[in-house]
């Protein structure tokens, strides 16, 4: 009964949808008409009467509805041809459309030779095309029928029958999001396809990420169930001098072979827009197998990229989209800035951010759900996909802000489409499951509350002849360009010995080259060599190295002979809630302004340090498992949680995560109610990969 309702409900979105969207494009077609009247086809009008505006609003109807129906019967004919003839087909119609608007208006007087009328009709086609694009952004119709099916080649029937014998499993990942926000997203009608799917029987349910709250030691618990020795977003290994970044493809691929054991919740499956590949037997846009030096066997499934390119529809709708979202972008770094808001970044607009933003918020979102629905109808047993656009923008914007909440409606939106691509085109069913590897905290960047970065105050705080070292951060959409450039050049010389493919070659090598050129503008990271102290930011975590001690871990009492005072002073300052250090017994000890704790032994002096961060003997248990990894820095600082509970990122981020306070270890899973699932026990994502894969057994059971 209530799956009957929904369906109800939702034939009548749809009508609604389609009703509405025509509406706009009438009252478009009206303007565009009297723009043509007055100044494009240079005609002489009559004194306006009742009947003239009657004749007008009725060819302007009958031109909005020729041109609301011309892509659906275009992509419907399903001939490549169209592709490339779309243009001058949409020429053609529309000059006959100005020839029959005349009938209408017997007062319009136009001089109807082709160097006369060919004018108007580009700005008439030209005008509809982007218009049909817009208004069509949010039709579910248009998008599944005339597009995926097109793509495929599939007959016009929908609902084809599944195998009852099979069942598989779809995760799409929103990266960032905390279950707090997400429940606010709900809640305020930001996410109605959600909304729908917990009162069809999903159900909602929190779970701590653990530390470091970041993304690839998230995904790696999720997709293997070990993220051991993965101790920050960025971190240094002291016995091999390296640095390592999560998102730098050749570090992504490291992280994989070292954790890939064959076992990974995505064998046999597909990875899509991911950091980590879990074993899957296909990848597209995963960061780790785009890699030179990429061992992992995995194919990647650049026939997704070229027919990408090739449909008119998908690629002009994502073009249509990255241009409204940067205007949008400039009007809300333009709008912050005027209201003076606080917290703000001030290198928000213009910077490089701007490009990545429409980059990772549209293109790859877009490029990455359009697989989704692929692979879905390839019958792939287990597909993960991650949107990564909400963590960009609320990294920028701020993780509570209208700008970063936003860009959930674009992903409900596609939640529905992979839904109604798993009802009406996969082979078998297949359950769908949201989540989050981590949520995000807010607040005034350390630099901007003190006036100096981390690396600045340890710098004032050491003697004159000892460098200090920091890895810079970069954003985090410039790895995503990458990836999505790799595997254009990769997708392009695939083609390069099929015939009749120059034009969609051409049209992905322009994409890559105007993407490289995005990337080029990125600070490149890089620690200087011969550094005696190093400095490794992740949100408002920093792991700091002490080279100059030795490639060992050093303890308390060596770094204070080194550098007298350090110590304490970094745990007096304002800005740091708490240090983690090892004394010469081995003890991890938590170091706070009035107190601390032994991690190995659990006792504590004073007031305890972890008291402000949730459950105290849950977050040392998490800490004690962090500081034990080899790679670990010699201490381990975590910002300040202040009384309004936001944390001072050592990054320039008025968004974060990667250690303690706030909402940044408040993770999510949206689930079919099956069975009762009490996130309460899972302190970390590994914990994730044993749920799902018993998830994954009782598919395999059914």
């Amino acid at each position: 009964m209530r799956r009957a309702s929904i369906e109800r409900k939702s034939l009548f979105r749809d009508f609604r949808r389609l009703t509405i969207s025509f509406g706009w494009f009438f009252v478009a077609e009206v303007v565009i008409l009297a723009l043509l009247t007055l100044v494009a086809l240079r005609a002489a009008l009559g004194p306006p009467s009742v009947g003239l505006v009657v004749r007008g609003v009725i060819a302007a109807g009958a031109i909005a509805a020729a041109n609301f129906a011309i892509l659906p019967v275009l992509l419907w004919l399903r001939v490549p041809l169209v592709f490339f003839t779309v243009g001058a087909t949409t020429l053609i119609i529309n000059v006959l459309l100005l020839v029959l608007a005349a009938d209408f208006l017997p007062d319009l007087k136009v001089d109807f030779a082709l160097k006369d009328v060919l004018p108007g009709a580009l700005f008439l086609s030209l005008a509809n095309t982007i218009i049909n694009g817009l208004i069509a952004l949010d039709d579910d119709y248009t998008y599944l029928r005339f597009v995926i099916q097109t793509v495929r080649g599939a007959d016009g029937h929908l609902e084809r029958p599944k195998d009852p014998g099979r069942r598989g499993m779809v995760l799409l990942e929103i990266d960032g999001l905390s279950h707090e926000r997400m429940q606010t997203a709900i809640e305020k009608g930001l996410m109605p396809a959600v909304r729908d799917l917990l009162r069809a029987g999903h159900c909602l349910m929190p779970f701590d990420c653990g530390l470091p709250s970041q993304t690839s030691s998230s995904q790696v618990g999720i997709m293997y169930g070990d993220n051991e020795d993965i101790p920050a977003f960025r971190w240094y290994d002291k016995r091999r001098r390296r640095m390592l970044v999560s998102n730098n493809p050749d570090d992504a691929s490291f992280i994989n072979m070292r954790h890939s054991n064959g076992r990974g919740l995505l064998r046999r499956g597909a990875s899509i827009n991911n950091l980590i590949n879990g074993d899957a037997a296909r990848s597209l846009l995963t960061l780790s197998t785009i890699s030179r030096h990429s061992k992992l066997p995995t194919e990647r499934a650049l026939d997704v990229l070229a027919s990408f390119w090739l449909n008119p529809y998908t690629f002009g709708r994502t073009l249509a989209l990255c241009a409204a979202d940067l205007c949008i972008e400039v009007f809300q770094a333009l709008r912050q800035r005027a209201l003076d808001v606080r917290p703000r970044l001030d290198h928000r607009f213009p910077s490089p951010y701007t490009g990545l933003r429409v980059i990772t918020n549209i293109l790859l979102r877009d490029l990455a759900i359009y697989a989704v629905m692929q692979e879905i109808m390839r019958g792939a047993p287990v597909i993960y996909m991650t949107f990564v656009g909400y963590d960009e923008v609320a990294h920028h914007a701020g993780p509570d802000t209208s700008d970063a909440m936003n860009t959930l409606k674009g992903f409900d939106r596609h939640i529905r489409h992979v839904q109604q691509t798993i009802r009406y085109l996969a082979p078998f069913d297949y359950d769908l499951i949201l989540l989050s590897d981590h949520g995000q905290s807010w607040g005034a960047t350390f630099r901007q509350r003190y006036g100096k970065t981390l690396r600045q105050t340890i710098d004032d705080l050491t003697r004159a002849d000892v460098r200090v070292g920091e890895e810079r951060a970069t954003e985090a959409g410039h790895s995503f360009v990458q990836a999505l450039v790799a595997e254009l050049n990769a997708a392009s010389q695939h083609l390069k010995s099929q015939e009749g493919r120059r034009i969609r070659r051409a049209a992905m090598r322009a994409t890559a080259r105007t993407l490289e050129g995005v990337e080029k503008r990125q600070h490149k990271p890089g620690i200087q060599g011969g550094d005696d102290i190093i400095v490794c930011a992740s949100g408002n975590l920093a792991h700091i190295y002490f080279n100059s001690i030795g490639e060992h871990r050093a303890s308390l009492r060596a770094i204070e002979a080194e550098h007298p005072k350090l110590v304490e002073a970094l745990i007096q300052h304002d800005g740091i809630g708490f240090v983690v250090v090892a004394n010469d017994e081995g003890h991890v000890l938590v170091l706070g302004k009035r107190g601390a704790r032994d991690l190995s032994i659990g006792a504590v002096t004073g007031e305890d340090p972890l008291a402000p961060f949730g459950d105290p003997d849950r977050r040392a248990e998490q800490l004690l498992r962090l500081a034990q990894f080899e790679s670990s820095g010699d201490l381990i600082l975590n910002s300040t949680l202040y009384p309004d509970g936001s944390v001072a990122a050592f990054e320039e981020l008025v968004g974060s995560h990667g250690g303690l306070g706030g909402q940044q270890t408040q993770a999510f899973i949206l689930h079919p109610c099956v069975e009762r699932m009490d996130g309460d026990h899972i302190s970390n994502s590994i914990d994730v990969y044993v749920l799902l894969e018993a998830w994954k057994g009782r598919l395999d059971a059914e």
